[in-house]
């Protein structure tokens, strides 16, 4: 039995007004491409990266450090993609929404 792969890395919150609902349906969309589960952790929560409701609830604002913890077989890609979102702030390419 083949253990399964676990990819940790940290990432900074920059839209101004912190995981509101723009970022978090981003997040969430990119999230549920992946077979991984995806951890989000910031101040002593953990949030599902496949669900609004636990990203919601965890109210990230600017400027906050969060914990990623990523395990599956796409673990490495899935870590990637998330953490491209984090460094682009988000953006939407051909707008200039955050």
């Amino acid at each position: 039995m083949q253990s399964e792969d676990v990819v940790r890395r940290q990432v900074k919150v920059t839209p101004e007004d912190g995981l509101h609902l723009r970022p978090i349906t981003l997040l969430v969309r990119c999230a549920t491409t992946f077979s991984s589960s995806i951890s989000l952790f910031f101040d002593g929560h953990r949030a599902d990266a496949k669900s609004a409701f636990d990203l919601m609830l965890m109210a990230v604002p600017c400027g906050a450090i969060l914990n990623v913890e990523v395990a599956g077989a796409d673990a490495e890609a899935a870590a990637d993609a998330i953490c491209r979102l984090f460094e682009d702030g988000f953006s939407v390419p051909g707008t200039d929404h955050r």
